[in-house]
């Protein structure tokens, strides 16, 4: 945490340039990794430091208080790391062979055909957060099976060196996370660098440490909370310190903090935050536990777990509408830093993990004993 709080003052001085150039400066990055933020849930045996579910979080809250793209890459490689661990011990020892390894890519699936040993791969994977500053590609892919009647998914790690990037990431936020597309042309992938999609379902992994049983789904989903806690309260910082030197435009209020609709709106701004907290580190301390897992007996907490992540993240796009209205019409001038928070909360809560409707949907099939699965990761 100490190391978090050391970098904001880099790390907010980073935030124009990010947002002119799309990606975090090399010194920013840098930074990060000498701070070991990229080896947050890489396995201890290979120099990883296997964080609690907790710590991860309040690194990333604390990250993003000063630069959500900085938060955002962090996060990100924290769970390309749960991912990689579900892979073979030679993959995972070829991918964690660099001291602060970084994987970007996605479970969209391009197409891939069986050769052999191991696949050819082909497509555009897009929204690869960190691209450009990854040494590892993660690339869903479909592949028939052996009557080729069916088609199974893969998820295959590929050195960044042998893919291209198509830089579309042209966004209203988040845009220092450089999410651009990668691209691949019949790449060969080795089998033992492919992992078969059931077993990210069912969570087995080659090691028996008991951090390689993290349900990856919850894990992931509130990995994501964690940069939109910190933009939250900085929304709010920002409004507080401001409140009571800065009139309410067209009263005869000379500061904000006099109004009591000013009084109430912050009120009620900082108990949602205080409830997206409540809901994340609730979740947090349970994957801590050992409480959500994986299995057919663990779906109602893991249910639970999604919807909750995804409750979290919509009390903070409640919290900063709030508190753009306490802030006014300035808030939308290019040198507050209000418009940045309330741009990149919307991009950051918008992925597809986060999706409050899907999340309640399968929270309330749990709690009816509705048997229908509606996503294939939870």
């Amino acid at each position: 945490m100490a190391s978090a709080v050391r970098l904001q003052p880099l790390l907010r001085e980073s935030t124009l340039a990010s947002e002119a150039t799309r990606r975090l400066p090399n010194e920013a990055i840098d930074a990060l990794a000498e701070a070991g933020f990229f080896r947050l849930l890489k396995p201890a045996r290979f120099g990883g430091l296997e964080a609690q579910q907790r710590t991860v979080l309040e690194i990333a809250e604390t990250l993003g208080h000063a630069n959500a793209s900085a938060a955002w890459l962090v996060i990100i490689g924290a769970g390309a790391a749960i991912v990689a661990r579900h892979g073979s011990e030679q993959a995972q020892s070829e991918i964690f062979s660099a001291p602060d390894a970084r994987i970007a890519g996605g479970l969209a699936p391009g197409r891939a055909r069986r050769v052999a040993g191991g696949f050819s791969i082909s497509g555009s994977w897009s929204y690869a957060s960190g691209a450009p500053h990854a040494d590892w590609a993660s690339i869903g892919v479909l592949v028939p099976d052996q009557d080729e009647r069916d088609m199974e998914t893969f998820l295959c790690f590929v050195p960044a060196s042998e893919v291209r990037l198509r830089d579309t990431w042209h966004t209203v936020g988040m845009r220092g996370t450089a999410s651009q597309t990668l691209l691949a042309e019949d790449v060969f992938v080795p089998e033992h660098r492919a992992i078969a999609f059931g077993t990210l379902l069912n969570g087995r992994t080659p090691a028996d440490e008991s951090e390689h049983q993290l349900p990856l789904a919850p894990a992931a989903a509130l990995l994501l909370v964690g940069p939109l806690l910190g933009i939250g309260q900085a929304a709010a910082d920002l409004v507080l310190s401001t409140a009571t030197s800065k009139p309410l435009t067209n009263t005869s209020f000379t500061h904000q903090s006099d109004s009591a609709g000013v009084q109430i709106q912050v009120a009620e701004a900082e108990l949602k935050l205080r409830t997206a907290r409540l809901h994340a580190f609730e979740v947090a301390d349970a994957l801590d536990a050992g409480e959500i897992v994986n299995g057919e007996a663990g779906y109602p907490l893991r249910a639970q777990a999604r919807a909750q992540c995804a409750y979290a993240a919509s009390q903070v796009l409640e919290a900063i509408q709030t508190l753009i209205n306490v802030h006014g019409a300035g808030s939308f001038a290019d040198s507050s830093a209000m418009q940045q928070y309330w741009r990149d909360a919307n991009v950051a809560a918008r992925h597809a993990a986060l999706n409050s409707y899907v999340g309640y949907e399968i929270y309330g099939k749990s709690l009816l004993g509705v048997l229908e699965r509606i996503a294939p990761l939870v």
